[in-house]
């Protein structure tokens, strides 16, 4: 059937990739930071704490303490092209849809802060996607990260009178192109290093020790991430969790601790590495390669060596183009 001559131009039977990664402020600024913040620790799957006893504290304390100490920190990793993080995230986007070309939309959103989630969904449904992959880039599968941006690709989509059909990334923890592509990335690194570690260190982002009580899966994906890489290294691997927050007993060992206490143990010499972060932000930049670097050579450390994330490297985006082409299986055209 013809369409009517005064039917509106409708865009349609396109796929979408959408990618996700946790947040960043719009800028290095304790204002920017303070708006950061607010959105991130008010997300119920970040702090289970209940509103009503959370809110006071995060607006009277949090919220004006805060800020000012995170925007320096961000201001000494920010680059010229904005946050680490949003411009890696871009990259990757940009080899993706080199890669997949004119068959997929590709774009790329922030869980909190800019670009967010919704306002890409409502781009890819304009420009005609009827179907998307939300891929959130967490490999260790975790409610506050994984969950949450599905949440609000969720959220997005109840707000549509018309959806596309989605699928969402599963993790990716245990996937041979994800340990073969560390492998291959630390390795190359390591080979590039005037001196050999004596240790290589495996930082994962701490949790509260209460989720892995109630269930969550993250603390077992990050141990079999590091046991599956430990494998195919010959250097001796430990593994550790940073960013510990407030009182509550969280992940252990700590970083930070595990870090101090090497050299009284003869490990003078490390690098550290941060598997479950797909790109370099302020927790691999800052909170590793300074602020750890310091608290190592403070306690007797001669050498020590952050190692870039995957990031948009050869491996990295040869892995993300193999995970995402499976993912996309039964939608793409066929080649």
């Amino acid at each position: 059937m013809d369409r009517p001559p005064d039917h509106p131009a409708v865009a349609h039977g396109r796929i979408g990739l959408l990618l996700i990664n946790l947040g960043t402020p719009d800028a290095p600024t304790a204002s920017a930071v303070r708006r950061y913040l607010a959105e991130f620790l008010s997300d119920r799957r970040v702090i289970e704490i209940p509103p009503i006893a959370w809110q006071p504290i995060l607006r009277g304390i949090i919220l004006n303490t805060r800020p000012k100490k995170s925007a320096h920190a961000y201001q000494q990793v920010w680059t010229e092209d904005g946050s680490p993080l949003a411009a890696i995230t871009a990259r990757q986007a940009a080899a993706l849809q080199r890669d997949l070309g004119d068959s997929v939309l590709v774009e790329w959103a922030m869980r909190y802060g800019n670009p967010g989630v919704s306002a890409a969904i409502e781009r890819m449904k304009t420009a005609g996607c009827e179907r998307i992959l939300a891929a959130a880039l967490y490999p260790q599968y975790c409610a506050a990260t994984t969950a949450s941006a599905n949440d609000a690709v969720f959220a997005a989509l109840a707000a549509m009178r018309w959806q596309p059909a989605l699928r969402t990334l599963p993790p990716y923890h245990d996937d041979p192109l994800y340990i073969d592509a560390l492998k291959a990335s630390i390795e190359r690194q390591l080979a590039a290093l005037d001196f050999t570690p004596d240790r290589l260190l495996l930082s994962f982002h701490g949790m509260p020790q209460r989720t892995l009580i109630l269930g969550d899966p993250y603390h077992c994906h990050c141990r079999k991430t590091a046991r599956l890489l430990s494998d195919q290294l010959s250097l001796p691997v430990d593994t550790a969790f940073q960013s510990r927050f407030g009182r509550a007993k969280w992940l252990e060992p700590a970083t930070d601790t595990t870090l101090a206490a090497y050299p009284a143990q003869g490990v003078k010499r490390i690098a550290i590495a941060a598997p479950g972060f797909s790109a370099d932000c302020l927790e691999t930049l800052e909170e590793l390669g300074l602020r750890g670097r310091d608290t190592f050579v403070a306690a007797g450390g001669t050498h020590f060596v952050r190692l870039d994330c995957l990031n948009d490297s050869a491996e990295g985006t040869a892995m993300l183009q193999c995970i995402m082409r499976r993912e996309l299986a039964g939608w793409l055209p066929p080649t």
